[in-house]
């Protein structure tokens, strides 16, 4: 078609469309006023039905389960608090030259640093006689008393009791909550615990019970603070940090004869995800000539799998018979060599089911051996008084003696490749850092020899 012909009906068109308007002739437009509001009503009514027909039909949004994400570990700067011999608290960090000294009442017995390092609970006592659980900022400020010593006579116990202690105090995970049970004392030995675990705000100093449990028992918080164990002389019990039980007991073993005035009860490991716990069981009667053997648990905390996994004869750790590694896989455990009256031990590094069973060392053994975070190094020192030293071990890899210190006393790892240690020399305490592979630190020496012992806390 031409480009004029084209032009020629567009024109045509154009001309047609005009006509047809002006054909609309209502003076004012009132006609087009009110054909607009006549398509505008129909609209309305349209969409009304339309409201009324989609509201009248019933309908579901689809649901989904998202999965819930475990919380994110937050790990703060390293923070120890220690109570030097002549029973006074310190504070460490790193990057200080020298520990600030925080109180100077000579009464000082323990110490527990929050997880965030920026409060230390301690307890004071006078003569062996409790004066009460204080709180201070880690920086020496707000110090504040959270029970005196009337606070804890008013806590339940017989009447045939002396008075009641601090037993256990310890931080709940992520919190400024204290946990604490109690411990009931007499005229006389015996280890008898209250039966309620209390809460401490340690920013109110607020107070509660969170659960009751009964004489004889220990409390153990997952990792991630969700969960707590409760361990008696029998078993093992979980609850949830709300105090609402879980599941129990969730481990059954038999009555250990401690041959002294206290119930035994098992220490378990966490698993970091708060799902699992492992630890040791000696045997009924661990005082005899040939004891039977003692156990390794591995159950999980909603009790629905798990027992025991192995067993040989061990001699007791500190709360059980193995050292159990922090991701729950590795273990290491003592077993005699010769005669009891030697007392001499192999040291064994194993995965928690016995296999791949490794003879380590030999020797006398100071202590339980102490796990690194990393699951492969651990601490453990050989020998006696002056004469011990102490060994870096490795699963898979000989010892490495540590050469700048002996008669170690405690050790806790504060990180991968670092630890803290006390020593003792003659009397003589001091606090140290150790490294793996390099020089050991000294952030205390208390110079002069003292009969009372350097103890310490840290946040980790």
């Amino acid at each position: 078609m031409k480009r004029n012909t084209r032009s020629l009906i567009a024109g045509f068109l154009i001309l047609t469309l005009a006509t047809l308007a002006c054909g609309i002739s209502i003076p004012g437009g009132a006609a087009i006023d009110n054909a607009a509001t006549s398509v505008a009503g129909t609209i309305n009514a349209l969409a009304e039905t339309a409201g009324v027909a989609l509201t009248a039909i019933p309908h579901d949004l689809p649901t989904f389960d998202l999965p819930t994400l475990p919380p994110v570990p937050v790990e703060y700067p390293i923070r120890a608090a220690f109570v030097s011999p002549d029973g006074n608290l310190y504070t460490w960090a790193e990057g200080m030259a020298a520990p600030l000294q925080l109180t100077f009442t000579g009464d000082v017995n323990s110490s527990s640093v929050s997880p965030d390092g920026t409060l230390i609970a301690y307890t004071r006592y006078a003569s062996y006689v409790l004066v009460s659980l204080d709180i201070i900022n880690s920086d020496g400020t707000n110090q504040r008393t959270l029970l005196n010593a009337a606070g804890f006579a008013a806590l339940p116990h017989p009447a045939e009791s002396v008075g009641v202690e601090p037993y256990q105090i310890k931080w709940a995970p992520n919190s400024h909550i204290l946990a604490m049970n109690t411990r009931i004392t007499y005229e006389g030995p015996g280890l008898q615990i209250g039966d309620n675990l209390f809460l401490i705000n340690g920013d109110t100093g607020a107070m509660s019970t969170l659960i009751s449990v009964g004489p004889s028992w220990r409390f153990f918080y997952s990792p991630d603070g969700t969960k707590i164990a409760i361990t008696y002389p029998t078993g093992i019990d979980i609850y949830n940090s709300d105090g609402a039980k879980i599941a129990g007991p969730v481990l059954v073993h038999d009555f250990i004869n401690t041959a002294s005035e206290y119930a035994w009860v098992t220490s378990p490991v966490w698993s970091a995800d708060g799902a699992t716990l492992a630890g040791g069981i000696p045997p009924k009667e661990p005082w005899v000539d040939a004891p039977a053997n003692s156990y390794v648990y591995q159950v999980a905390a909603d009790g629905l799998s798990g027992g025991l996994v192995f067993g040989a004869p061990m001699p007791g750790m500190t709360g059980g018979s193995v050292a159990v590694s922090p991701d729950l896989n590795k273990i290491l455990y003592y077993t005699r060599l010769g005669l009891p009256a030697d007392n001499t031990y192999t040291l064994h590094v194993a995965n928690i089911d016995g296999s791949a069973n490794v003879d380590y060392a030999t020797g006398r053994f100071r202590g339980d051996p102490v796990w690194s975070p990393d699951n492969s190094h651990f601490f453990y020192t050989l020998g006696d008084g002056l004469s011990s030293n102490s060994f870096i071990g490795q699963v898979g890899v000989g010892p490495a003696a540590v050469m700048d210190y002996n008669n170690a006393i405690d050790a806790q790892w504060v990180d991968a490749n670092r630890y803290l240690v006390t020593t003792n020399n003659a009397g003589r305490w001091r606090l140290l850092l150790g490294t793996i592979g390099a020089p050991t630190g000294l952030i205390y020496d208390s110079i002069s020899p003292y009969t009372s012992r350097l103890t310490f806390s840290v946040n980790r």
